[in-house]
């Protein structure tokens, strides 16, 4: 019995370890299946939507940018940032999910949702829209900050954005609408260093800020260059809702059959010794 209670808590140990082990891989294959639906999903409400809805939609984003008289650079990843409803970006949310946008940076290789800033809970669920800043569809003037996790103990959002040079591309889409922004500077700043910025009525800016492991910012600012007449074609498999879920909730449900497994066997040895007592 001794021998049989060691080796399940010796098993339930090598579960245990490996599940820790497994956390950050299963959590960002998570993270990525999550961005790729919210993309999808995004996508598909852009296509869906007809000219003249999308047209009015597309006209009220830009009132709003012109409206705007500096673009309000402050730091997202201060906890003492207000954030807002940013109720303006409403009229680009198609799906009812906050997501307003899509980043694609083909460096990176990674394809984003872009979501409206509630909280510093905003952050984890994709590239955040500041508020006070201009609506991610462009025009004269317009000045966009996006704000990404760049690292922590799951692989940041935007991780590897430092590897980012003047003249390199990224991709913004807004309704139907993908414009093409060309990296001008890369800059990293102290946190006391961001203000707002007068726009610049002749410029179409979209800049990208994340955190440093060092304190610092990492700001990348890109002018538009032009408009992706389509968008690439989505090849995106995903797994139905409740195969993800099962996936990933594999290696709990294993820990706990080990556990329902010696508890059991812990109630049948306790039965044992009281029938062996009955029988002395």
């Amino acid at each position: 019995m001794k021998r049989l209670l060691l080796g399940l808590l010796g098993l339930a140990l090598v579960v245990g370890i490996a599940a820790v082990a497994l956390a950050p891989t299963v959590g960002n294959q998570y993270r990525l299946w999550r961005d790729a639906k919210a993309v999808s999903e995004y996508r598909q409400a852009a296509e869906a939507l007809d000219m003249l809805a999308t047209g009015t939609r597309l006209a009220q984003a830009w009132r709003v940018n012109e409206g705007l008289r500096e673009a309000a650079l402050a730091d997202a990843f201060d906890e003492a940032y207000a954030w807002g409803e940013d109720d303006e970006a409403e009229v680009l949310d198609l799906t009812g999910s906050g997501v307003i946008a899509v980043l694609e940076i083909p460096k990176l290789g990674v394809t984003l949702p872009v979501v409206r800033g509630f909280s510093h809970n905003a952050l984890a669920r994709g590239v955040v829209h500041l508020e006070g800043t201009s609506l991610p569809v462009g025009g004269d003037g317009a000045f966009c900050v996006l704000a990404g996790q760049g690292g922590g103990r799951f692989a940041g959002l935007l991780d590897g954005l430092d590897r980012l040079m003047a003249g390199d591309c990224f991709y913004l889409q807004a309704l139907q609408d993908t414009l093409v922004y060309e990296v001008e500077q890369v800059q990293t700043l102290s946190p006391s260093d961001l203000a707002p910025v007068p726009v610049d009525g002749d410029a179409d800016i979209c800049a990208l800020m994340t955190a440093t492991g060092e304190g610092e910012r990492l700001l990348v600012r890109a002018g538009r260059v032009g408009r992706r007449q389509a968008l690439p074609e989505d090849d995106t498999q995903l797994l139905p809702g409740w195969a993800a879920r099962l996936i990933f909730a594999a290696p709990l449900a294993l820990a706990g059959l080990i556990a329902l497994a010696l508890i059991e066997a812990l109630r049948r040895a306790a039965s044992r010794r009281r029938v062996k007592r009955m029988k002395l």
